[in-house]
């Protein structure tokens, strides 16, 4: 994402208060240059109000915030942002570009947590991890934590018999095994009781299972409970629903915005700046790109012309797209700002722009200026 050009403060004016009222009272980004130091970078929700803090002294007389670097402050810069997503970017960006060495730790940015499925393994098995390895050939993510990508993965496992140890096999007879293949819950590969390609098989599946989230496995199941039940075969009909409960649940426990990471994208919809103004975040490949900005009126017939727009708009955008950074920072500040609980805006997810819902697009950026308007 580009960082557009600061605004800057005018400190070396003869009324420092004056220069701080004249800031609109908006959220974003400032940054204090302090003589021999990195600037300091934050947020506010209104920096007319934060910045006066630190560095007008209050009005019983006590010293501002930032009183120990009197003398030291060289100036001010800040970038108004029209959503905690833009923050949450524009932040990352900034404090990137300051700090390379340690711009994770002053963000607090933890990496998201995936299931990986090692398919290149001889004996491909699933793994929980917190970065994208390249051994994966396929990475789903990213979960909220840790506890919920772990529990989609015994859910996963336990509808079929894949290894759930992680060493690396040397199958022979006399191999020790493992409770699960005591409990038939693994192939049991490391005592030679099945093949390769048996065991293939079966790894196969899971994928097939992972790539659409049981839907494949649920709907063929479906249609053979219905043929049993016409079939008066209840017995097989019972197991049959059994079993399309057990991958039911499995497909519950992971959020309908998990993907595969190489494939993740989507557009998040927020307000902008100025009013009436909206934003649509692309995200394609795992990696945000630069905004569009939108700006929209409640005319007759508006509707249409705004879904041409977006449509224009994105293709021109997307016509190049942008992969730089690590991607699991990326799914990083997706995860911070999806999954929180101060989120300020919709995500709009497709595999390809043909596959936008741009119908529904359109009604939430209607349905949002109207608010807007109303207030």
């Amino acid at each position: 994402m580009k960082v557009p050009e600061p605004q800057t403060l005018g400190l070396l004016a003869q009324d420092t208060r004056d220069a701080i009222s004249a800031l609109p009272e908006a959220s974003g980004i400032y940054g204090i240059s302090i003589a021999g130091a990195g600037p300091h970078l934050s947020w506010s929700v209104n920096l007319r109000r934060r910045l006066a803090r630190l560095l007008l002294p209050s009005a019983q007389g006590k010293e501002a915030l930032l009183g120990k670097y009197r003398g030291k402050v060289l100036g001010v810069d800040y970038w108004i942002a029209g959503s905690r997503l833009e923050i949450v970017l524009l932040l990352y960006e900034l404090t990137k570009r300051h700090y390379p060495a340690d711009y994770r730790t002053r963000l607090r940015l933890r990496a998201p947590w995936f299931v990986g499925f090692l398919g290149n393994d001889p004996f491909p098995r699933l793994e929980i991890s917190n970065r994208i390895a390249r051994k994966c050939t396929q990475v789903f993510g990213p979960f909220l934590n840790r506890d919920l990508a772990q529990r989609y993965e015994q859910e996963v496992l336990g509808l079929f018999q894949l290894r759930r140890c992680s060493e690396t096999l040397a199958p022979h007879a006399g191999h020790p095994g493992c409770i699960y293949g005591e409990m038939s819950q693994c192939l049991r590969p490391c005592q030679c009781a099945v093949t390769l390609e048996e065991y293939s098989s079966e790894a196969h599946r899971v994928s097939e299972f992972l790539s659409t989230n049981g839907k494949s496995a649920a709907g063929a199941l479906s249609v053979a409970r219905e043929r049993a039940s016409a079939e008066l075969d209840f017995e097989q009909a019972a197991q049959l629903h059994k079993r399309l409960e057990k991958i039911n649940a499995a497909a519950g426990c992971r959020d309908e915005v998990v993907s595969t990471v190489d494939t993740f994208s989507g557009v998040a919809l927020t307000k902008g700046i100025e009013p009436l103004e909206f934003r649509l975040w692309p995200m394609v490949h795992g990696y945000w790109q630069n905004p569009v900005t939108l700006n929209v009126s409640l005319e007759d017939g508006a509707t249409k012309s705004l879904d041409r727009t977006i449509r224009e708009s994105l293709g021109e955008s997307l016509a190049s797209v942008a992969t730089d950074g690590p991607r699991v920072e990326q799914l990083a500040i997706f995860s911070r700002w999806y999954y929180s609980s101060w989120r300020d805006g919709n995500w709009f997810p497709f595999r390809t722009l043909a596959d936008l819902n741009y119908r529904k697009l359109v009604r939430e950026i209607s349905t949002m200026a109207k608010t807007e308007r109303a207030c």
